[in-house]
């Protein structure tokens, strides 16, 4: 019997020790379950805040996108009116030259961004219309300008042009200034 109890007791000392462990475990497990929980909240924080973000990033990429779309509709058609200006002080100009110069002028404008060949075509109206020459910044601008003035001074006296601006002045007349 004293075996019996001495088995029961080293028994109970093994159960004791692994319920014990098994306690230990289980306080182990509960920890590491307790970081799990927290560290899943703290991601679940951050989706939430990533979605936002996301949201509102979304937003003002959809915004931006239709500002983008109306700047290039807008730039569309500022480039449209510039060419059809273009095409007014081009066809203008062209009527007080001969053919080949012309083309000669046609060739030159050719090599300017259409800014600045507004500004030349504008330029050469002025000295056509009212004989001031204007500044230009650039220097091949400025021979150019010379150059194509001195066209339009040798075809002004030749073309059907030059007889309608004397008709006009003689119709008009030349006014010194305006009386009140």
């Amino acid at each position: 019997m004293d075996q019996k109890t001495n088995e029961t007791k080293g028994t109970i000392e093994i159960e004791a020790k692994v319920l014990r462990d098994m306690k230990a475990g289980e306080e182990q497990m509960a920890l590491t379950i307790q970081n799990l929980a927290d560290q899943l909240d703290e991601a679940q924080d951050e989706l939430k805040t990533t979605k936002e973000s996301l949201r509102v990033v979304t937003k003002d990429l959809r915004d931006t996108r239709l500002l983008l779309h109306s700047a290039v509709e807008l730039q569309e058609k500022a480039e449209d009116t510039a060419t059809a200006c273009e095409n007014v002080l081009k066809g203008f100009l062209m009527r007080w030259l001969t053919s080949e110069n012309q083309e000669h002028v046609k060739t030159m404008l050719r090599f300017y961004h259409p800014v600045q060949r507004v500004k030349m075509m504008n330029a050469l109206l002025t000295y056509l219309l009212f004989g001031k020459k204007m500044h230009l910044e650039r220097e091949v601008e400025k021979t150019h300008f010379r150059i194509v003035c001195e066209k339009i001074d040798e075809d002004a006296v030749t073309l059907p042009s030059h007889s309608l601006m004397v008709n006009l002045m003689q119709k008009y007349g030349l006014f010194e200034k305006i009386n009140d």
